[in-house]
């Protein structure tokens, strides 16, 4: 699970009112942070801690004293001066008796002597930039070894964004949950290898606050609709893709055959008829539907109204978008097909950009959107680097605009109806190619075709998705692979 600092901070009052002191508590990550280094880095000497002066520097000094038994050289530089909470000072006068050096001013030599270098600076509630004398303390050194006590110092932990000069960590010693700014690039790249240690918050505190889930591959046994030895195919679904155009007929083969491939029953394409051509040498098992499409090979509107309205009766699940194109025509098209439908929806790429100055129109409740940070701020009228400062409240709020279930891609993919949020870590760069998502829209529409909740299939696809790309890169090369790879890996997830 991941908690924002503002939730940590409860977690560790309802622990302090269960009888375990902040004192205990400091005492415990401490305590566990100099059992990771002595564990981990038992041949090195040279230890220095860059002690802050609130409760992550105390946390530093205690992991110091602990150390200091192991007869290694410990030092602690504190630029900010002494520490100015009770538990911290507590801490401080403690590895100071037992013969800790602390000293206050910048010292090269000091940095420069060091084998591991431990950031306890500043903690996970800073905001803003770290101040000029910091970042030149913080600057990576050749051989050193860089761990970071519960977040590098200069990264925010509740929306990821991170300061000039932030702490790089090797590894990062986090403690009682990850923080959820953790799971956001740009920060989690300068985490390095994440741990979490515990410090005695009570398992029932966490029921008090409503923390984002972090999806791993377990949900995939966990969840994945189960098939009776006598089921038929109308049980697993019909779903109605209505994707592609002649400029753009990989994006619906990838959609649809991811789709087949995680299950449907029945699938129909309905798109331009080269287009169902392509699909047929490739994917048999498909359903066509042609639709009449103007000069450019993009649907027309009304000239479809009849045929799609036959087609939308008892479907399971209605995919829309994938190379459909952005026309007059498509964008009309749509909002017919959200006046006609009664199924979840699931609205990707150009089906997206169709209905970005219309997203009132979208049906509530029952339609899963899956857009990238630009669609993103096309829906939200706003710019990119406004939904990167904050990647989790930018499809929150995008949720509660349009009561639909919002798969924000990328690098840490959100997941979120509003009340419910899950983040995907898995996956990898060799995923950052054109027809991915067309992958993932295809997936997301199988499970909810086989009466998967929405939410709940969303988190699935963006799963399975992220799986199969991770199952992909074991066996190919970063730059080969492609999307359809990730259709082949599916053998090894499902």
């Amino acid at each position: 699970m991941l908690v924002t600092p503002k939730q940590m901070q409860i977690l560790e009052k309802l622990t302090d009112e269960s009888g375990v002191s902040y004192s205990e508590m400091m005492e415990r990550a401490g305590h566990a942070l100099a059992d990771f280094l002595i564990k981990n880095y038992a041949d090195y000497d040279k230890f220095l801690f860059l002690a802050g002066n609130g409760n992550n520097g105390g946390d530093c000094y205690v992991s110091a004293y602990y150390l200091n038994f192991y007869h290694k050289e410990i030092k602690i530089l504190a630029p900010m001066g002494e520490p100015k909470t009770e538990i911290s000072k507590n801490a401080y006068q403690r590895a100071v008796r037992t013969g800790v050096p602390v000293q206050f001013d910048s010292d090269d030599d000091f940095l420069e002597e060091a084998e591991i270098i431990i950031d306890g600076l500043f903690g996970t509630g800073f905001r803003g930039d770290l101040p000029e004398e910091i970042q030149k303390l913080l600057i990576a050194r050749e051989d050193q070894i860089r761990i970071a006590c519960d977040i590098p110092s200069g990264g925010n932990g509740a929306t990821g964004t991170v300061s000039t000069g932030i702490f790089d960590a090797h590894e990062t010693i986090t403690f009682g949950a990850e923080k959820l700014g953790m799971s956001q690039y740009p920060l989690r790249k300068y985490c390095g290898q994440i741990y979490v240690m515990d410090i005695g918050i009570p398992e029932n505190a966490f029921q008090e606050i409503e923390t984002v889930h972090r999806l791993t591959r377990l949900e995939i046994r966990e969840n994945l609709p189960y098939r009776q030895p006598d089921s038929y195919k109308n049980q697993f679904g019909h779903v109605l893709a209505v994707a592609g155009s002649v400029r753009m007929r990989g994006a619906c083969i990838l959609a649809v055959t991811a789709a087949m491939r995680s299950g449907a029953g029945l699938l129909t394409c309905a798109s331009a008829e080269q287009a169902l051509t392509a699909i047929s040498c490739t994917l048999p098992e498909v359903m066509c539907l042609p639709l009449q499409t103007d000069q450019d090979g993009f649907f027309l509107d009304t000239e479809n109204h009849e045929i799609l309205a036959n087609a939308l009766k008892n479907k399971q699940a209605l995919l829309i978008g994938c190379g459909m194109g952005v026309t007059e025509s498509t964008r009309n098209l749509i909002k017919f097909l959200f006046s006609d439908s009664s199924c979840p929806i699931i609205l990707d790429a150009d089906g997206l950009n169709c209905i970005s100055d219309c997203i009132e129109l979208i049906p509530e409740g029952r339609t899963i959107l899956t857009p990238h940070m630009g669609e993103a701020a096309r829906l939200l009228k706003t710019d990119v680097s406004e939904i990167q400062k904050d990647r989790i409240s930018a499809a929150r709020k995008l949720a509660e605009l349009t009561k639909a279930v919002v798969i924000l891609k990328g690098a840490g993919t959100v997941i979120t109806d509003g009340k419910r949020t899950a983040v995907c870590n898995l996956g990898n760069a060799a995923m950052a190619r054109a027809g991915s998502g067309d992958v993932l829209a295809g997936i997301a529409a199988a499970f909810a075709g086989q009466g998967m909740e929405l939410y709940q299939a969303a988190c699935m696809a963006v799963t399975v998705h992220a799986s199969a790309g991770d199952q992909a890169a074991e066996q190919l090369p970063e730059r080969y692979m492609l999307p359809q790879d990730l259709i082949r890996s599916l053998q090894e997830i499902l």
